[in-house]
């Protein structure tokens, strides 16, 4: 879920099977700029360690930079 569509609906992942992990991606298409997401896994809230963080708190979103 993300600053994208406001928080609204977020994007549906689906899981890759490589090897011993399974990874999960979607793809978006969106315009240049700074976007806040963060993870909803089983009904929690996760940061990803792949991406710079933003904000502190409750509020601690990954950042995605689009260029």
């Amino acid at each position: 879920m993300g600053s994208f569509d406001g928080w609204s609906e977020g994007e549906h992942l689906s899981p890759e099977y490589t090897g011993s992990y399974t990874t999960f991606s979607t793809t978006l298409v969106l315009r240049r700029g700074r976007y806040e997401i963060k993870f909803l896994v089983d009904g929690e809230w996760k940061l990803s360690p792949e991406y710079p963080t933003v904000g502190e708190g409750l509020m601690l979103n990954n950042l995605l930079l689009v260029e």
